[in-house]
């Protein structure tokens, strides 16, 4: 199984810069970003995402996660309800502030979804029938389609604060159509 996917985005700096340019330096949990803000980051990739995997998307989501410093995240399975109904199930994952030590693993074995009792930013809570196995770990430092739909978390092991964009598509792209990075 694939867990995530590498690819060749000619705007990443761009995003990065725009992205940087709305934080304030504080910690908060995520930033997330709508009307003009979402439009802007839309318009930049869905036309990267067109040119470079040749597919038309349509951005739904940009979230930028701000993890503290030595943050450890919950196991989860992101979604609103355990159906996952209208779920995405990949996120394009862009890095924009130290996360060259901030890996993110996913785990397989038998469990069940059911609501997160914590409000959180759409995670759901894994419950598991078995010993979750770790089945692989990428540091994400650079652009990468990565599965959330399956138990996954990060881990921030620096001293600073790690921003990574995270963004949904109204048609899922989904691993096995996207081409290596050549």
């Amino acid at each position: 199984m694939e867990y995530f996917k590498e690819i060749n985005l000619p705007s990443w700096t761009i995003i990065q810069e725009f992205c940087l340019s709305k934080w304030d330096g504080s910690f908060t949990t995520a930033k997330i970003f709508a009307d003009s803000d979402l439009e802007y980051i839309g318009s930049i990739i869905e036309h990267d995402i067109a040119r470079v995997l040749g597919m038309s998307v349509k951005v739904k989501t940009a979230i930028m996660f701000i993890n503290d410093a030595n943050f450890v995240q919950d196991l989860h399975v992101d979604g609103f309800d355990p159906a996952r109904t209208n779920a995405s199930n990949t996120a394009l994952n862009l890095p924009i502030l130290n996360c060259e030590n901030g890996p993110m693993s996913w785990y397989d074995g038998d469990f069940f979804l059911t609501k997160s009792p914590v409000k959180t930013i759409k995670y759901l809570k894994i419950n598991w029938n078995s010993k979750p196995k770790l089945a692989v770990t990428k540091i994400i430092n650079r652009p990468t389609f990565v599965k959330i739909n399956i138990p996954h978390h990060i881990e921030n092991q620096s001293d600073s604060p790690r921003l990574m964009l995270s963004i949904r598509f109204v048609k899922d792209i989904l691993l096995e159509n996207i081409p290596p990075v050549s």
